[in-house]
């Protein structure tokens, strides 16, 4: 990204990472419409590869660095959804804490977020894992 692009993205801000009633989450730093993708600018690459659990359970990695696949990176039919970039440069979608009454809604499995309604700054961004995750729900927050 050039200077002039840098600087004409930073119109298209429209939340950050802060401390929420989750500890981590995504909070709008202004009015977001609906219909909004706030994280269209945070994924340059842009793509997702799957990897099977099984594959994932039986490869030598250190636990603490499988955890972190877990804790992100959707898992949908046996499959985890993981950035092809790697788990090291994660962007700020990835921080949307669960919520039974999300304000956040994706179509594609996780892969992109618009908002459901007006969410207005200040306000924590939330999306429902059910709708694209396999989780324990017991581990969830409300």
């Amino acid at each position: 990204m050039r200077k002039k692009e840098f600087l004409k993205s930073l119109g298209e801000v429209y939340c950050r990472l802060a401390v929420t009633k989750h500890g981590v989450g995504v909070v709008a730093i202004r009015d977001i419409p609906k219909g909004t993708d706030p994280f269209k600018n945070c994924d340059p690459f842009g793509s997702v590869m799957r990897i099977s659990e099984k594959e994932f359970e039986e490869y030598k990695a250190p636990e603490e660095a499988k955890e972190l696949v877990r804790d992100f990176c959707a898992l949908q039919d046996g499959n985890y959804f993981v950035p092809t970039y790697g788990i090291d440069a994660i962007d700020k979608s990835y921080f949307l804490n669960h919520s039974n009454k999300p304000n956040m809604v994706t179509k594609d499995k996780g892969e992109t977020f618009v908002a459901m309604r007006l969410i207005t700054k200040g306000e924590e961004l939330c999306a429902n894992y059910d709708q694209y995750q396999e989780l324990r729900k017991e581990f969830r927050k409300k």
